[in-house]
C-alpha cells in the first residue's frame, strides 16, 4: 500500500478529510474508517510521526473511504508488528467473510499469505503459473500424497515398500513415501509386523509450492516470489 501517500504535517483525520472532500464523500467518513482501522486515538496526530505499522493503516483507511466492494491492496503487512499481522488477518477475512466484499492482496509474505487466504494466484516471472486455494495447490505439488515415516527397523521397511512398487526416499532415518496416505502406509507397516515411531502427512508450505512450481524452467528463471490472494 502506499503509506507514505500523505503529508507529513497533516493529521491523519486531516488527510482522509482531504480525500473526502476530492471524491465527493461525507467528512464523517474519516472518523468512521480511522475507527475501523483502529486509529481513532491517533487521528489528531501528524501523520509525519506515525509509525511505518501506522502509516500502514492509514493507508488502508484511506482505501476503505468510499466503502468499497472490492478492495485491492499491496504489501499491507509491511510494517506490521505480530500483533498488527494478527489484526490485518482478522480485519480482512471479516471484510471477505463477513461482509461478502472481494479483498485481493498482493504479498511476497508468503509465509503470511498461507494464513490469510482462501484462493491463491502464483506468479513468476510476470506469468501466471498456477490457482486454487492452499489444498489444491499442495494436492498438485505433492501429488497423491507424501508421507513422512521412523521408526527403528526402517530399512527393511523401506526394502518392503519399494518392493510394493512405492516411491520412497531415505534420509537420515526418515522414509518420505510419495504418492500415498498414512493410512495406506500404516496398514503396510501392520502387515510386515514393522514397528514405527513416527507416521504423517507431509504438508508443503506456499513457499515451498512457489518453488517447486517455478524451478526447473527456463521461463521462471531467478523468480521473485509473489502470491495474490483472492477471497470471496
Amino acid at each position: 500500500m502506499l503509506e507514505t501517500a500523505f503529508h507529513p504535517a497533516r493529521t491523519g483525520r486531516n488527510h482522509l478529510r482531504v480525500y473526502c472532500r476530492a471524491a465527493g464523500f461525507p467528512l464523517s467518513r474519516a472518523d468512521e474508517v480511522l475507527v475501523q482501522v483502529g486509529l481513532a486515538d491517533a487521528g489528531n496526530r501528524r501523520a509525519g510521526g506515525y509509525s511505518l505499522g501506522m502509516r500502514q493503516r492509514l493507508a488502508l483507511a484511506t482505501a476503505l473511504l468510499g466503502d468499497p466492494s472490492v478492495l485491492v491492496l499491496d504489501e499491507p503487512a509491511n510494517g506490521l508488528d505480530p500483533e498488527g499481522i494478527q489484526w490485518l488477518r482478522g480485519f480482512l477475512r471479516h471484510m471477505a467473510h463477513d461482509q461478502g466484499r472481494t479483498v485481493l492482496v498482493s504479498s511476497h509474505l508468503l509465509s503470511e499469505v498461507e494464513q490469510t487466504v482462501d484462493r491463491v494466484v502464483i506468479v513468476g516471472a510476470g506469468r501466471l503459473v498456477r490457482e486454487g486455494s492452499m489444498e489444491q495447490l499442495r494436492s498438485g505439488a505433492d501429488g497423491a500424497g507424501t508421507v513422512l515415516v521412523r521408526g527403528p527397523d526402517i530399512d527393511r521397511f523401506a526394502h518392503v515398500l519399494r518392493a510394493d512398487g512405492a516411491q520412497v526416499t531415505q534420509e537420515d532415518g526418515t522414509l518420505t513415501v510419495h504418492g500415498s496416505s498414512p493410512a495406506d502406509v500404516g496398514r503396510r507397516a501392520f502387515a510386515t509386523g514393522v514397528e514405527l515411531h513416527e507416521l504423517r502427512s507431509r504438508t508443503s508450505g506456499l513457499e515451498e509450492i512457489y518453488f517447486q512450481l517455478t524451478s526447473g524452467s527456463e521461463q521462471f528463471a531467478a523468480p521473485t516470489p509473489t502470491a495474490q490472494e483472492a477471497s470471496r
